[in-house]
C-alpha cells in the first residue's frame, strides 16, 4: 500500500515529466522554425566599413575644428564639422555590431580579437605619450621655459582631447574583453567552479568603464585635472553605450542559458545560433534594446541637466542606428578577402593625407 508521502513523490515526478516534454516540445518546435528564409542585407563586414567610414567624419570634424581654432572658419564650414560630429558618435556602435556578427559565428575569435585591440589601443596611448613628451614639452620649453608643461598640456588637451576620445580602440579592447570572459572558456578549465570564478571576471571591464564615467564626471565638474597620460587610455565613449552593450550579451547568455535549461543540448543551441531565426531574433532584441536605452538616457538629461557632464543625456542619436541593425543578419558570411585588409591601409592613408593637407593649409594661413 502507497504512503502519503510516495503518493506526493510521484505526482511531483509526473509533473517534472509534463514540464520536462513541454519544454522538449518548445525546443523542438525552435529547431523546426529556425530555417528562416529572411535574412538583412547588410553583413559584418558592411557594419566595418561604414565603421571606418564614420571614423573619418571624425578626423574631418577633428581638422576643421584644428583649422577654426588657428585662422578661423566660416559659420557654414563649422556647420558640416558638426555634421560630421554627429555623424561620428555612430562609429562605435558599428564597429560593435560588426563584432557581433564575428562573435555569434565563432567563438573562437574572441581572444583574437581582444589581442589586437589591446595592442592598437596600447600603440595609439604610446603614440600620444611620445608626441606630448617628445615634441609639445619641447615646444613648451621654448614658449614658457619656467613652466614647459603648463602649455603642453593646455596646447595638448586641446589638439588631441578629440583624438583621445576618439581612441574607439580602448572601448573596443573592453568590450573584447567583457565577451571573453562571458563566452570564451579556456581549455584548462574543466570543472564548474573555476568556469564560474572565469565568467565574474567579466565584472572588471564593467568597473573599469564605470569609474572611467565618474572621472570623466569629476574632469569636466573641474574637481580634478586629469594628465594626458590618463586621457589616453581611458575609454572614450559614454557610459550608456556599455550598458546597451553589457544588456546585449547579457540577453544572449540568457537566451542560451535557457535553451539548455529546457532540455536542449549546447550542439542544438549552436545549430539554432546560426539560423537565419536566431540572427534576426538579435536584430531585433538589439534594436529594443538599443531604442529603450536611449529614451532612458534622454530622459536622464531632462529630469537632471547636469549628467551631461558624466557623458549621459545627450546619446539619443544611438536610437537611430535601431532600424539598421534589423537589416543586419550575421548568418551572412563573407570570406577572408585581401580587402579588409586594404580597407585599414585606406583608411589610415586618407587620415594621413587628411591632417597633411589640414597643416599645409594653417601654415599658409
Amino acid at each position: 500500500m502507497e504512503t502519503k508521502e510516495n503518493i506526493v513523490e510521484t505526482n511531483e515526478q509526473q509533473a517534472q515529466i509534463v514540464v520536462s516534454n513541454k519544454n522538449r516540445q518548445r525546443i523542438d518546435k525552435l529547431m523546426g522554425l529556425r530555417d528562416l528564409k529572411y535574412r538583412g542585407i547588410f553583413s559584418g563586414r558592411t557594419m566595418k566599413i561604414l565603421g571606418f567610414v564614420l571614423m573619418f567624419c571624425a578626423q574631418i570634424y577633428l581638422c576643421i575644428n584644428l583649422v577654426n581654432n588657428s585662422v578661423g572658419v566660416n559659420p557654414a564650414t563649422m556647420s558640416f564639422a558638426e555634421i560630421m560630429d554627429i555623424l561620428s558618435i555612430f562609429a562605435l556602435p558599428t564597429f560593435l555590431a560588426a563584432n557581433f556578427c564575428i562573435i555569434m559565428t565563432s567563438k573562437t575569435k574572441i581572444k583574437k580579437m581582444l589581442i589586437i585591440y589591446s595592442i592598437i589601443a596600447l600603440s595609439i596611448f604610446l603614440l600620444v605619450i611620445f608626441i606630448f613628451y617628445r615634441y609639445m614639452m619641447g615646444f613648451g620649453s621654448v614658449i614658457n621655459p619656467e613652466n614647459p608643461y603648463e602649455f603642453a598640456d593646455i596646447v595638448t588637451k586641446k589638439i588631441f582631447g578629440k583624438v583621445i576620445n576618439y581612441n574607439v580602440f580602448v572601448d573596443l579592447a573592453l568590450f573584447s574583453l567583457f565577451y571573453y570572459f562571458l563566452f570564451y572558456t579556456p581549455k584548462k578549465l574543466v570543472k564548474k567552479g573555476s568556469i564560474i570564478a572565469f565568467r565574474c571576471l567579466s565584472v572588471l571591464p564593467v568597473l573599469f568603464a564605470l569609474a572611467a564615467t565618474i572621472l570623466y564626471g569629476y574632469y569636466n565638474f573641474g574637481v580634478i585635472d586629469l594628465p594626458v597620460a590618463v586621457l589616453a587610455i581611458l575609454p572614450c565613449r559614454s557610459f550608456t553605450v556599455y550598458v546597451i552593450f553589457f544588456a546585449l550579451a547579457f540577453v544572449i547568455k540568457l537566451r542560451q542559458y535557457l535553451f539548455i535549461k529546457w532540455g536542449g543540448t549546447i550542439e542544438e543551441y549552436n545549430k539554432y545560433a546560426e539560423s537565419n531565426r536566431s540572427s534576426l531574433e538579435i536584430s531585433v532584441v538589439s534594436a529594443v534594446v538599443v531604442l529603450i536605452v536611449s529614451l532612458i538616457d534622454y530622459l536622464a538629461l531632462i529630469i537632471n541637466p547636469m549628467v551631461i557632464f558624466c557623458g549621459l543625456g545627450f546619446n539619443f542619436y544611438l536610437g537611430f542606428v535601431a532600424p539598421l541593425l534589423l537589416l543586419l543578419s550575421y548568418t551572412k558570411k563573407t570570406r577572408p578577402s585581401i580587402w579588409d585588409a586594404i580597407m585599414v591601409l585606406i583608411f589610415i592613408f586618407a587620415v594621413i593625407i587628411l591632417y597633411l593637407e589640414t597643416g599645409l593649409y594653417i601654415f599658409k594661413h
